[in-house]
């Protein structure tokens, strides 16, 4: 079963944030704490959303996502997933289809003309899970698109600039 995370779920929602975190051997990049969660999640002007794998015989919940919209000028609006993790313990169960499916569906009804997400390169197990489902690499002109970030002492620098 898929659901939406509610207000109740922000400390097991952190929590799972910070298992995906440790299998991905990234924890030194976490800075959100579950104040930040909150906010972006239901404060008076949502930023993100997310969703809730939970097995149907335990209900347990194995995995989420987490996400939230953006918009292109070439292709309007869309879904960008930020984070999608099933416990490796239930890995292989068809939890990360559902997710994904879950927000395919949103899409769909919503008229949202795509969903978008990045993986890490060394991730096999999952870009052979996106490949599975069809992703596409996207490209402008016949380049690989590459993701860029701004952040730290760069962004402070560039915005007291403003």
């Amino acid at each position: 079963m898929i659901r939406p995370v509610i207000a109740e779920d922000l400390a097991l929602l952190h929590t799972l944030m910070l298992g995906m975190a440790e299998y991905e051997k990234a924890t030194e990049q976490v800075c959100t704490d579950k104040e930040e969660l909150r906010d972006a999640l239901f404060g008076p002007a949502p930023v993100a959303f997310a969703h809730f794998a939970v097995d149907d015989e335990t209900g347990q919940v194995i995995g989420y996502t987490l996400w939230s919209l953006v918009y292109s000028s070439w292709r309007g609006t869309a879904i960008h997933i930020d984070d999608i993790h099933v416990k490796p313990e239930w890995a292989g169960r068809g939890y990360d289809t559902a997710l994904m499916s879950e927000l395919a569906g949103l899409a769909v009804e919503r008229g949202y003309r795509h969903m978008q997400w990045w993986a890490t390169d060394g991730n096999k197990p999952a870009i052979d899970f996106y490949d599975s489902l069809g992703a596409e690499r996207p490209s402008v002109r016949g380049h690989d698109l590459i993701i860029l970030r701004l952040t730290g002492k760069p962004l402070t620098d560039l915005g007291s600039k403003g």
